[in-house]
């Protein structure tokens, strides 16, 4: 089975559609600007330390990990995938939604808001286990 879109998807289903969810529900508590600073500086310190950590090789004794290519599109900038540039983006996106749903909740003590906080982490939690427990299992390296 190729696994080509695997990281994109994972993206998708784990941060994006529950992040998506969220900012219908609270579009109004986020200020753009400051969203749009705060995943810049995310993206931007991420992407250095991510470039850095996956420029060692196995034999070097810093070496931290890589990319399973195989699971990605294939394109590169900096020797990164840009899923893991997207990767940044997605999580800071899901990371402020979730804090402003857990705020907006306790402000208002809405049933609604204190239900959608778990089924997020519900939803994430299973489009994380779910693929890999069905994946074919041993070392891919590619």
């Amino acid at each position: 089975m190729p696994t080509r879109y695997y990281y994109l998807l994972s993206l998708l289903f784990v941060f994006a559609i529950p992040a998506l969810v969220a900012g219908i529900f609270i579009r109004s508590q986020i200020l753009i600007p400051n969203l749009i600073a705060f995943i810049l500086i995310i993206l931007i310190l991420g992407s250095i330390w991510d470039v850095w950590a996956t420029q060692h090789g196995t034999r070097d004794k810093v070496w931290l990990w890589h990319f399973n290519m195989g699971d990605t599109l294939g394109y590169k900038f900096l020797g990164l995938p840009i899923e893991e540039y997207l990767f940044y983006v997605c999580a800071s996106l899901y990371s402020i939604f979730l804090w402003e749903v857990i705020k907006y909740a306790l402000d208002t003590r809405s049933i609604t808001f204190f239900l959608l906080v778990p089924l997020m982490g519900i939803w994430s939690l299973l489009f994380i286990g779910i693929p890999y427990a069905i994946r074919v299992k041993g070392d891919r390296i590619q």
